[in-house]
């Protein structure tokens, strides 16, 4: 759906603020997304474009759009330069991180808009314990399993020994900036972990799902 809004700037230099609008445009023509917002942070690398979202249960409740996508620059690039690669990661990126709003969407309107209670973490230092139960609540492991699943399937296709293998033998010293990565870092890398058992068993039953490029069999609690 995204990758159609390229064709015009793909191969071109292109102000940050006219990159912003034609996405958030493009994006809220064709989902129910309230906001594209734009921020600016230090900290990133010069020319890359983060991505992350948000699902307002309380806006879908009352039947008002509820998705808010985010797009992150750094503060002092006021231009880049779309490559074919780039908008490709671009629209990728934006791929997971609508279908894991998605996900929490359905898993809200399911419920009936009701919260769960949460993973409590016994760590002993404040930003583990925050990891721990941010990445242990149900909620999340339902929604980053299938993104997971989809990042392992490019990988290794539909090849399940070699998807668990790498589930089963990924160590500290081979961390890379993945979301399967920053749950073994949240639990210590312990693969005994009753979170991480439970996440690998997710992952692997989104295999097919993410195959097939989507995270249910039906479209129940999708559309009212």
């Amino acid at each position: 759906m995204l990758h159609s809004a390229g064709k015009d700037f793909v191969g071109k230099k292109l102000a940050i603020l006219d990159l912003q609008k034609i996405i958030s445009t493009h994006i809220k023509s064709n989902l129910p997304v309230k906001v594209v917002r734009r921020q600016t942070d230090p900290t990133q690398k010069r020319g890359k474009i983060y991505m992350g979202g948000t699902y307002y249960s309380y806006n879908d409740a009352d039947d008002r759009r509820h998705i808010e996508i985010v797009l992150s620059y750094h503060p002092e690039d006021k231009f880049i330069r779309m490559t074919e690669y780039r908008w490709d990661r671009i629209c990728s990126l934006f791929a997971d991180t609508i279908l894991h709003e998605i996900i929490h969407m359905r898993q809200y309107r399911s419920r009936s808009f009701k919260t769960i209670p949460g993973y409590e973490s016994t760590a002993y230092y404040h930003k583990q314990r925050v990891d721990q139960e941010y990445y242990g609540h149900k909620d999340e492991m339902g929604a980053f399993s299938f993104n997971i699943a989809c990042d392992l399937v490019d990988r290794f296709d539909l090849d399940r020994d070699a998807i668990k293998k790498y589930l089963d033998s990924m160590q500290a010293k081979r961390h890379k900036n993945t979301t399967y990565h920053k749950y073994l870092a949240a639990f210590e890398w312990n693969h005994s972990h009753p979170i991480v058992r439970s996440m690998k068993k997710k992952i692997i039953r989104n295999i097919d799902y993410a195959y097939a490029g989507k995270p249910f069999k039906t479209t129940n609690f999708l559309t009212y």
